[in-house]
């Protein structure tokens, strides 16, 4: 990685569709959360924030959510405003195939104000890049009931890095189905490589 960078980890919300913390399921003998931390560690990142109500694990460090009940731009807020570097990589905890090259390439990629992974010309808003910055604008969509972190990228403006890779390796978990899916992508890539 050629740039410094802190990383926000976003691990809040109520799980409501998978019915339990998706932070602690078990992913191939560790949890989505640990899994999500030492792969930003193998990327050199040393300020990691895990926002939500989730404890961190040592060497991370916890922060709840300045508005509550409001979505991921709620945890991007209180991440970016807690954070060392000018930059952070903003990751989603349910997220355990992001490809760490992608996000190497990611943070190597951002200039300013927020670069996004696209793929299928569709922005990944959870897998980007954020300038501290962004942290006072944030809080005024957050005031203003405008909560879509997508329609506060949009407004923005971003750059893009175009992910021409397996599609399925950006899911997110949000279902018992998905999360029998991600374990067994994961088996197949294991097998693979």
């Amino acid at each position: 990685m050629d740039k410094p960078a802190s990383a926000v980890l976003l691990a809040g919300g109520f799980s409501s569709r998978m019915g339990c913390c998706k932070a602690g399921l078990d992913f191939h003998g560790v949890s989505f959360l640990q899994h999500q931390i030492n792969k930003l560690r193998s990327l050199g990142i040393e300020d990691i924030v895990v926002a939500g109500s989730v404890d961190a694990p040592a060497g991370c460090r916890s922060v709840p959510d300045i508005y509550p009940h409001r979505g991921p731009l709620s945890g991007i807020h209180a991440g970016l405003l807690t954070i060392k570097e000018d930059a952070a990589l903003v990751l989603a905890v349910d997220t355990p195939l992001v490809p760490l090259e992608l996000l190497r390439e990611l943070i190597d990629t951002h200039t300013a104000g927020i670069t996004l992974v696209t793929c299928a010309d569709e922005p990944e808003p959870l897998i980007g890049v954020y300038d501290k910055s962004l942290a006072g604008v944030c809080e005024e969509a957050l005031r203003s009931g405008k909560v879509s972190v997508r329609r506060f990228c949009q407004e923005i403006s971003y750059a893009s890095l175009v992910y021409e890779g397996e599609a399925a390796l950006l899911t997110n978990c949000n279902t018992p189905e998905d999360y029998i899916m991600l374990l067994e992508l994961k088996t197949r890539e294991s097998k693979n490589g």
